[in-house]
């Protein structure tokens, strides 16, 4: 078993205990058996507390002790071998939330934009829930994917819920942190399989996502069958609006507590190749299914990378992708890119 050892640079930046969580992630990815945390003898009594309690949360004993000497803030070591926190060049990240989502738990954009260019990632996307931006917090209940009257009620408030109010800071941001960050939506169907933009909010965006988080119109006792064709029936009018990205592919089934239909992974390849518009590697507590992947690329269908961030602590947490691509014989480059 390792430990986890932190050098002065790297506790003394400004992302020194999110970096430990990247430390702890990349060394659990790579097999290692974690076995505690060393800090720098000597911390800052506060400073020290901060670290001791990030570790207490990955259930690691934190101590202190003698660290190397490395002047690199984004390196930490497994016992004595370096880890190199950052991601390789030509990574995109399409898919992040910010501090306007009802399950965001702890983000924040800006510290989310700036550890994302220190770790490297080449181009960071924010793609908020419109639903989230329009409806209450009740909207994760679903209740307004069956009511177009609410929907309509809403689009037609002046600030149409958050969103206006959404819109303004987002353009506030473009000029400060340039075009390396860029800004989307993630978008639902609702109302007999409409997508919910309201009609001032199509344009302005760098991109759109579309997602199923849940299917209108299924009773409580349908059959597998009738799931899998009312989905289906919500990925082609999906297909039919101005996404680049469909989000999570698949991942609708199992938080359903349904089997993942693997006799679909073709046809809906077949149909994101047809629609020219990528289907999401995304480990934001999804089911992996490589297979649906592999379909994808045999199909023409694009790849894209989405860390689907809810903390600021998940941003940039691009190794499992990387090593789904390797797994998929692909590089970086040849995913999805602005």
């Amino acid at each position: 078993m390792d430990r986890i050892v932190l050098t002065e640079a790297l506790v003394g930046s400004p992302f020194g205990v999110l970096l430990l969580d990247k430390a702890v992630k990349a060394a659990r990815l790579a097999g290692a058996e974690v076995s505690g945390v060393t800090v720098p003898r000597g911390m800052e009594p506060r400073l020290r507390c901060r670290f001791a309690a990030e570790a207490a949360r990955q259930r690691l004993p934190c101590g202190e002790g003698a660290t190397p000497g490395c002047a690199d803030a984004f390196t930490a070591f497994l016992g004595e071998r370096p880890v190199d926190l950052r991601v390789p060049g030509g990574l995109h990240d399409w898919h992040a939330h910010t501090q306007f989502a009802y399950c965001g738990r702890g983000i924040d954009l800006m510290d989310a934009a700036a550890l994302s260019l220190a770790l490297g990632v080449a181009s960071q996307g924010f793609s908020e829930h419109a639903f989230a931006l329009y409806f209450p917090s009740d909207a994760l209940k679903f209740r307004w994917q069956g009511d177009a009257g609410f929907v309509e009620r809403v689009w037609a408030t002046a600030g149409r819920g958050r969103m206006a109010a959404y819109r303004a800071w987002v353009e506030g941001l473009r000029a400060l942190l340039g075009p390396r960050v860029r800004f989307g939506l993630e978008v639902d169907l609702f109302g007999g399989g409409r997508f919910c933009l309201a009609p001032e909010d199509w344009q302005g965006w760098d991109y759109l996502i579309g997602a199923i988080h849940e299917v209108e119109g299924l009773s409580p006792g349908a059959t597998q069958a009738e799931v899998e064709r009312a989905w289906m029936r919500d990925v082609e009018r999906l297909l039919r609006q101005p996404i680049r990205i469909l989000a999570h592919p698949f991942r609708y089934f199992p938080w359903a507590g349904r089997p993942v239909p693997r006799g679909l992974y073709r046809p809906v390849a077949r149909l994101l190749a047809q629609a020219g518009v990528a289907a999401e590697i995304n480990h934001h507590k999804n089911p992996f299914e490589l297979e649906f992947f592999r379909a994808c690329l045999e199909e023409g269908a694009g790849i894209s990378l989405g860390t689907d961030a809810h903390v600021t602590r998940d941003i940039a947490d691009l190794r499992p992708h990387l090593r789904t691509l390797a797994e998929l014989g692909l590089s970086p480059g040849d995913c999805l890119s602005p």
